[in-house]
Order: structure tokens, then C-alpha cells, then sequence
């Protein structure tokens, strides 16, 4: 399930959402940069300022190639990026410069973007690096208070702590998915190692003396506390249960890279702190039978933090949930739900996402929006079949590995493109992988976006692939 949503990372090239990013009468825009990418300031008449920032970093790109210009025209604006990432366009060096554009920014070692219809003055763009930077994190160590008086397990059961940190706001983040230590606890007069972000506890081993590598930023700690039934093959897991018997958590935190933290204690909920989410899913796509829905407690710039045992599907409907009190006062819940193949592979794929759900009512998910058909890679150009509901539609060129090779972002409704020839070519010769996304986001607005301000309002991503023979 991780590796389904965390594929959704492509998606963020295209998002949008409707702000007052300026425009009408008066004095030409000065150029700004829109953290995250974004279009504004009226529409395109012979005036185009276009930013260049990295994907990850969002730092400024210099000595970035801009073009603007479909791939077949014969005379395209080029220009390149200055030490702020900003390529300068007028209607002096530029004459066709009025109306939709096609935009392409590339640059040494980073997968180029295409943005086609853009139609606002000012632009960021944002392209990402070939080799994606190190994640910066932090080391946290603690435990859970009151975890000594936790009754003890029965017989053949564990009682397990999976300590984590809230998710950032970034969909598909790299930080949010960070590798985990292992540490040593005494079984007997043995050490066995474990994961360091978790607590154990039953007949042989009783630790929780837990090390958490954790992302930088505003945050919470966390932690699920779990009671494991080995079904009586301790050393089988593949048939193990895990049932949620409790949680714990601490706010306030903001690490910065590199910061090691000790002596931290998670206070655990009560249970008349707690509440009953109810879920009303309605039937995906045919085909789509892999369905699993969590809700996301959403705790503003701390970001937020999904709870996902038990997964919900059609049958199983209901989960135990924090109430909005306490430390948690001020914030709210929202509802994911994604569905696959049957095999659990990627793609087809469709997400739904409710926002600001009342975990005291049935939660309903209806709306999912039906992966992308008809999807083609024949001599160059790209096609799909539209589809219905859609705000807007994009486009990955990847490698068999999964790697971007290009992004493609469509903000006029075309449903076919062809891509411009670069140097060095970032497409390969041989196997190459397309991987065509619908987004539905209510009340866009293509001419006035700032992509940040989507992820508030995203309500379903769908998305299939093919491959293709270059």
C-alpha cells in the first residue's frame, strides 16, 4: 500500500488550486517565484517570466535552458535561467508571445519539464534531479510513558510499539517514507536485534527504549501500540494479526538536520480520548478489486499522520480513532482511499480523498475517478483518452526502474503531445515506461495556480501506464 501512495509523487508536477496571484491592469508583473511552481499574474501578451527551481530542494536552477514553443515549431524562444532561476521572455525577443505556450525547462542532470496551454505571465517551474538529494533527517530517542504498566500479553501475543513521525504536506515526500536503524534488546542473557522505532514486549523481552530517524520540521511524534497473535508459529509471521490496543503522542517538535534528541516521552491517549470512525466506501472502477482506505489525522504545519490498522475496505468499515482534544485540539480528519489491480500492482490505479471528514458521522467516499484509457507512444507522439471528471491530465516518461525521464503537465485539455528534441536525449533507446494521471481538484483555476495550495483540495487521482519501444 506505501508503494501505491507514494507513487503519487509524479501527480505534484501537476497540481493546482485557485489564488490571487495578481494580474490585471497597470504596470507589467514583476517576476516572482511561487515555492512549489505555480502560474499568475494574467494571461501570457507579451511579457513571460519563468522561474526554474529544483523539485526537492526548491532552490533556484541556474543556467537552466528554457523554451517556449510546441515541438514542431521552427523558431522557438529560448533563454536561459540567471542565478535566481529566472529566464526573462518579451514580445522583442519573442514575437509569437501571446495566448497558451508550450513550455520546456531542462537542465545537466535533472529530467526536463513540459508544461503545455500555460497561459499566465509569470511562472514556476520546477524540474527534478537525475539523482535525488540524501534526505536531511534527525535521531529522536525516548519511550512511552506508562509503558511498564501495560497488562501483560497473553500467552503466544506480543505487546508492539511502532514509534513514527507525522507524515509532511508533500504527497509522495521522500521524508516521509525514511529507513529505520535496527537496535539491540536482552533476551535472556542474548541480545536479538530489532527494529530501532519499535517497542517490545512479552515473554522473553520487555524494551522500549526506542531510536526514531525522523524528518526535519515542524512534527509529532507517535506511536500505534499493538498486540501481536503469532497464531502459535512464533517463528512464522506471514500468519500474525495485529490489533490496535492503544496510542501515544507528543507535539511541539521542529528538528532540524543533523539534531539528535533524547529523552523523549510519547504520553499515551486515554481511551475516552478515543472514537469510532465509520466508513462508507462505495464500489471502485471494475477491475480495481485491491481497495484499502485509512483515515489521515491532519494536524496542520505538523503535518499528518495516517492511521492504517486496521485497513479499511468494503467489508471491514470501522477503526478507532484520536478525538480532536487535548494536545490534538484544533485539528481534523480526512479519509484516503486507493484501488488496484487484484495483483497489487501499481498501475491501474485510483485514489479518492475526503477532506475534513466528522469522525462522528459515517465517513462517505464516493467519488472515484476511472484510470486514463486508450493510453499510446507511437513515433514520437504521446495520446490518451480523457478522462471524465478530470481537472486536468499529465504525463511521466519513466525508465523499467521507475526513474523520471520527463514531466509533462497539461493545462488545455490536450489529449495528445509531442515532446521537443533535447541534447543530450533524456529518453533512451530500447524499453521506456509512460505512466498517464487524471487529477479532479474542485474550483481550479489553470491561469492562477499555485501548486502547494492544491493539496488542501485534491479529491481523486487516477493513473495506468504502458510500455513503449523507443
Amino acid at each position: 500500500m506505501r508503494r501505491a501512495f507514494d507513487q503519487r509523487v509524479l501527480v505534484l508536477s501537476l497540481l493546482g488550486a485557485a489564488v490571487g496571484c495578481g494580474g490585471g491592469g497597470g504596470s507589467p508583473p514583476v517576476p516572482h517565484l511561487v515555492p512549489g511552481g505555480g502560474i499568475g499574474d494574467g494571461n501570457i501578451s507579451g511579457l513571460l517570466n519563468v522561474y526554474v527551481t529544483d523539485d526537492d530542494t526548491r532552490a533556484p536552477v541556474a543556467s537552466a535552458a528554457v523554451r517556449v514553443g510546441a515541438s514542431a515549431d521552427p523558431a522557438p524562444c529560448t533563454a536561459t535561467t540567471d542565478s535566481t532561476g529566472l529566464a526573462v521572455f518579451n514580445s522583442m525577443s519573442c514575437a509569437s508571445l501571446h495566448g497558451k505556450q508550450t513550455l520546456t525547462a531542462s537542465a545537466t542532470g535533472y529530467a526536463p519539464t513540459t508544461w503545455i496551454g500555460v497561459n499566465g505571465t509569470n511562472v514556476t517551474m520546477t524540474v527534478r534531479a537525475t539523482t535525488r538529494p540524501t534526505v536531511p533527517s534527525a535521531q529522536v530517542s525516548g519511550t512511552i510513558a506508562g509503558w511498564d504498566s501495560l497488562p501483560a500479553p497473553a500467552q503466544g501475543h506480543s505487546t508492539l510499539a511502532v514509534i513514527s513521525y507525522s507524515q509532511s504536506r508533500q504527497l509522495g515526500d521522500a521524508a516521509n517514507s525514511i529507513p529505520q536503524g535496527m537496535r539491540n534488546v536482552m533476551v535472556g542473557a542474548a541480545t536479538v536485534p530489532i527494529q530501532a522505532n519499535l517497542c517490545v514486549r512479552n515473554a522473553v523481552a520487555d524494551d522500549c527504549a526506542c531510536q526514531l530517524t525522523t524528518r526535519t520540521g515542524p512534527q509529532a511524534l507517535y506511536a500505534m501500540i499493538l498486540d501481536q497473535d503469532t497464531k502459535g508459529t512464533p517463528l512464522d509471521n506471514t500468519d500474525d494479526t495485529f490489533t490496535t490496543i492503544g496510542w501515544a503522542i507528543k507535539t511541539g517538535f521542529d528538528f532540524a538536520a543533523g539534531q539528535s534528541a533524547t529523552g523523549e516521552t510519547l504520553d499515551q491517549i486515554a481511551d475516552a480520548d478515543m472514537e469510532t470512525l465509520t466508513a462508507s466506501i462505495a464500489s471502485p472502477p471494475a477491475g480495481l478489486d485491491a481497495l484499502a482506505a485509512f483515515p489521515m489525522l491532519d494536524i496542520g504545519d505538523a503535518g499528518r499522520i495516517p492511521i492504517t490498522n486496521p485497513v479499511l475496505d468494503l467489508t471491514h468499515t470501522t477503526t478507532r480513532v484520536p478525538r480532536a482534544t487535548g494536545v490534538l485540539a484544533g485539528t481534523r480528519y480526512d479519509l484516503l482511499a486507493q484501488a488496484q489491480d487484484a495483483q497489487n500492482k501499481p498501475e491501474p490505479s485510483t485514489t479518492a480523498w475526503a477532506h475534513a471528514v466528522d469522525p462522528s458521522s459515517t465517513v462517505a467516499m464516493s467519488g472515484w475517478l476511472a484510470p486514463p484509457s486508450g493510453i499510446t507512444a507511437t513515433g514520437g507522439t504521446y495520446a490518451f483518452t480523457a478522462v471524465a471528471g478530470a481537472t486536468l491530465h499529465g504525463a511521466e516518461l519513466q525508465s523499467p526502474a521507475g526513474d523520471r525521464l520527463w514531466s509533462i503537465s497539461i493545462f488545455d485539455g490536450s489529449t495528445s503531445f509531442t515532446l521537443p528534441g533535447l541534447q543530450p536525449d533524456p529518453v533512451p533507446t530500447g524499453m521506456n515506461v509512460l505512466v498517464v494521471t487524471a487529477i479532479q481538484i474542485p474550483g481550479i483555476n489553470l491561469t492562477s495556480v499555485a501548486f502547494d495550495q492544491a493539496r488542501d483540495r485534491l479529491t481523486a487521482i487516477s493513473s495506468d501506464q504502458i510500455t513503449f519501444t523507443r
